[in-house]
């Protein structure tokens, strides 16, 4: 009985795993286009389609592993990138020559949808829409 109530539960444990959304590079491959901006502390405002558009905000992962996300017409961060299941390692070049690294957790992935989060001092939900 007591095996019987182990397999159960490792069981169920194994399903909620298998649930977390998991990516790799070929999927994320292309233009996605920011469609929401989310900051669950409400540190800083959220952003909406509208505003985003007019801001032409993007991340674009491209076959050599670099992004570039744009805002206002002007790239505002660009470097390489891993896709690592759940999350995407950014390795970021700095101005100063130098690379800051910090990943983008994966909530949601589709091949049109994509929802990530950064867990830093201040926490940003983006969802963007492959172009």
């Amino acid at each position: 009985m007591m095996k019987i109530k182990f397999v159960i539960a490792l069981l169920c444990y194994c399903c909620i795993i298998s649930c977390n959304p998991s990516i790799n590079a070929e999927g994320l491959y292309g233009k996605w286009d920011y469609i929401k901006i989310e900051h669950p502390k409400g540190d800083s405002p959220d952003l909406q389609t509208n505003e985003l558009k007019r801001q032409g905000a993007s991340i674009e992962f491209s076959k050599d592993s670099t992004y570039v996300i744009m805002w206002a017409g002007k790239p505002l961060s660009h470097g390489k990138f891993v896709a690592d299941g759940d999350k995407i390692m950014i390795n970021e070049d700095l101005p100063d020559g130098t690379t800051r690294s910090f990943p983008f957790y994966i909530t949601k992935a589709s091949d049109k949808e994509l929802v990530f989060e950064t867990k830093t001092s201040t926490n940003a939900k983006v969802t963007a829409v492959r172009e």
